[in-house]
């Protein structure tokens, strides 16, 4: 498969639901005053209406080619903060993160997820019906970072950082690898993933990601793995 192939395989098994995920977070930091240790959740991905993929469309206008939609999802993680001593006031409080996943033409983007009064709300009121809702109004705001499929004539050791590995499974698998990278301001964000996938089908059989933070005043890996969950 070509990485636009394997992007787009990836992106589809992934957007396939209901499938939820097991979420083991390790967290390492130079600072004693970051979380540290592992955090346990769950994580899901839910199809939300398509959009204008503003990038192409610039292009096409160009060309007098179609417009082009993006699809994309919300990835949603929560969990709850462990009792564990050093956590202070935070044991036991709700964690969660959303992010917005694209795909257009074979490329995959992570948007970071405008913070909006109706999802303030929500967070007030816990019912499912009101989180799904909040879902999907779930909207874009900036960009975290573009997927790019790992091969050899991409691995600068100055911007690659490794993956971690995938949980392992009985079946035959191979696993593709990518990474993206955020500036924010004076801090730079390293993202691997790895996905493990069924060779003929692109399935997602489980995963990883790891996010190397660089800066100032931060020196942090997080490493998340991904195991589904059956149900």
């Amino acid at each position: 498969m070509t990485a636009h192939a394997l992007l787009s395989s990836i992106f589809t098994s992934l957007a396939r639901s209901p499938r939820r995920w097991s979420l083991t977070r390790t967290l390492q930091s130079d600072n004693p005053l970051d979380i540290h240790g592992e955090l346990h959740g769950t994580a899901t991905f839910t199809l939300l209406p398509p959009t204008e993929d503003t990038v192409s469309n610039a292009h096409n206008a160009l060309t007098n080619k179609q417009p082009t939609e993006q699809v994309q999802m919300l990835y949603h993680e929560e969990g709850v903060m462990p009792t564990t001593a050093g956590l202070g006031p935070m044991a036991g409080l709700r964690w969660t993160k959303r992010y917005i996943w694209r795909q257009s033409e074979g490329r995959i983007s992570v948007w970071f997820v405008k913070v909006q009064e109706k999802r303030k709300e929500a967070n007030k009121d816990k019912s499912a019906d009101t989180d799904v809702e909040a879902e999907a109004e779930a909207e874009a705001d900036y960009l975290f970072h573009d997927f790019e499929v790992n091969t050899d004539a991409n691995l600068d050791s100055s911007l690659f950082v490794t993956p971690p590995v995938p949980p392992p499974t009985l079946e035959q698998t191979t696993v593709i690898t990518a990474r993206g990278n955020h500036l924010c301001i004076n801090d730079m964000y390293r993202t691997a993933y790895a996905f493990r996938v069924r060779p003929e089908t692109g399935e997602v059989v489980s995963w990883a990601s790891r996010h190397v933070v660089k800066g100032p005043k931060k020196n942090q890996d997080i490493v998340n793995v991904y195991t589904l969950l059956a149900g």
